[in-house]
């Protein structure tokens, strides 16, 4: 048994025996022909059958044809459920249909026709299911077959995303209207200070609060070198804190976990976190010494309040900042009223605030204490916690800016170099310092930290 398609000839149109051989199912008057190759089953439902279809040979199987190198194929409905001699009306009626349409080649016994395989640089088509054909150029022009896609032309690539920078942009120019708009304001600020301090009632005011308190009898004089460490490990920490706080809020995916080894029912966390919560203690235990060294040595005088007039020599003060009139002041003796204020909420209110609403986010929280976590919700502590950072953040911009403002070699000396001289040695170790908050800023990555976590719990992904 042999199987036997359609002939391929070069530069043929799609014609098949189905639409050469299609029965004119309506008068001739009507002037059109339906098109058999996407609407046989709906024309033979319309009219009766002019004559039963051809009795297929025993053995062998008919599938759609296969046009040539040029053709353009019919579609899927191109096999009409009857064929038909074609009527002498309907050639008649349409020349340019047979004209368009070679003329089908007998099947041969024992061939098997599959699906039509169009050449390429071709676009199948065919015509819409129940549609009539008026003429030859619209039986060309037919829809694509089933199966295709038409959401794209042919050779079209899908439109990719497009990679607009105009989000980034966006947020830059916000901040950048916000930082004009700060400056306006500031320059604003400065304006009516200074026409403040020209008003004689104003000057009165500046006369009797000259901008700083007495101290109690009994006070130190200058600044002890423990008091240059701490300082150092407290700006060393808090710097990272705040790199790693920021990390935690903001990341989706964590480079790695950490789970301690002791507990009944040990929680996981990311290892930023654990990061965290590790130099929180490290912070509380500094803070910890920092305050003990402060009553033992008496340095408490200098960043508490000890008389109700540091309020007004704080406005004083503040004043004469703003006005850029700055007022003369020696840290190494006693600090203005604005200054101890300043040092004793964040010593005193901003770092135990911290300190409490970390712990209660902290999973070192005692889950059992139902009755406490009610009074104290987590909602609170979030709700402190940020805004608490933030202030860390404006407080150690401020604090640097004046610090390198009124006498940079000085005040440096007098925090890193105990000591009241105007020389190179406080800079120097102020650099030293800088280098190593470096260092310990890029060291804070997973493949630095993953060794030192893995000691105190275990390391995951």
């Amino acid at each position: 048994m042999t199987r036997q398609g359609l002939p391929r000839t070069p530069g043929a149109g799609p014609a098949t025996e189905q639409s050469e051989t299609r029965a004119a199912q309506e008068p001739a008057s009507n002037g059109t022909v339906r098109d058999a190759a996407a609407s046989g089953s709906v024309a033979n439902a319309g009219a009766p059958a002019a004559a039963a279809p051809q009795a297929k040979p025993a053995g062998r199987r008919q599938g759609l044809p296969r046009p040539g190198a040029n053709a353009q194929p019919a579609g899927p409905a191109a096999q009409p459920a009857a064929v038909q001699p074609a009527a002498p009306e309907a050639s008649a009626a349409s020349p340019a249909v047979n004209a368009a349409s070679p003329a089908a080649t007998p099947a041969k016994p024992g061939r098997r026709q599959g699906m039509p395989r169009p050449a390429a640089g071709t676009s199948p088509a065919a015509p819409a299911a129940g549609a009539t054909a008026p003429s030859a150029a619209s039986s060309e022009a037919a829809a694509p077959a089933r199966g295709t896609r038409t959401g794209l032309a042919a050779g079209a690539a899908p439109a990719k995303p497009s990679s607009s920078p105009a989000p980034v942009r966006s947020r830059l120019g916000k901040a950048g209207i916000a930082a004009v708009g700060l400056l306006v304001l500031f320059g604003a600020a400065v304006l009516l200070a200074r026409w403040l301090v020209t008003l004689e009632s104003v000057q009165g005011f500046l006369d009797r609060y000259p901008g700083e308190s007495h101290l109690p009898d009994g006070a130190p004089v200058g600044l002890p070198v423990w008091l240059g460490w701490q300082h150092f490990f407290n700006v060393f920490l808090m710097v990272l804190i705040i790199r790693s706080g920021w990390q935690v809020r903001t990341q989706r995916k964590p480079p790695a976990s950490w789970t301690p080894r002791r507990g009944k029912s040990p929680k996981k966390i990311s290892i930023t976190l654990w990061l965290h919560q590790s130099l929180d203690l490290l912070w509380l235990v500094n803070g910890g010494i920092f305050i003990v060294l402060l009553a033992v040595t008496g340095q408490w005088m200098r960043v508490v309040p000890t008389s109700w007039d540091v309020f007004p020599n704080a406005l004083s003060a503040g004043l004469q900042y703003l006005s850029l009139d700055w007022p003369t002041e020696n840290g190494w003796v006693n600090y203005n009223s604005l200054q101890v204020l300043a040092y004793f909420v964040t010593i005193f209110i901003a770092a135990p605030l911290a300190a409490l609403s970390g712990y209660r986010m902290s999973n070192l929280w005692p889950a059992k204490a139902k009755g406490l976590s009610k009074v104290y919700p987590v909602e609170v502590a979030r709700a402190i916690h940020f805004p608490v950072m933030l202030y860390f953040v404006g407080f150690i911009i401020v604090h640097v800016a004046l610090v390198l403002s009124t006498g940079a070699l000085r005040n440096l000396n007098h925090m890193y170099g105990g000591q009241d001289a105007v020389n190179w040695f406080g800079f120097w170790m102020f650099f030293a310092s800088l280098l190593v908050i470096a260092g310990g800023w890029f060291a804070a990555r997973p493949l630095v930290l993953a060794p030192i976590a893995s000691l105190f719990g275990k390391v995951g992904r």
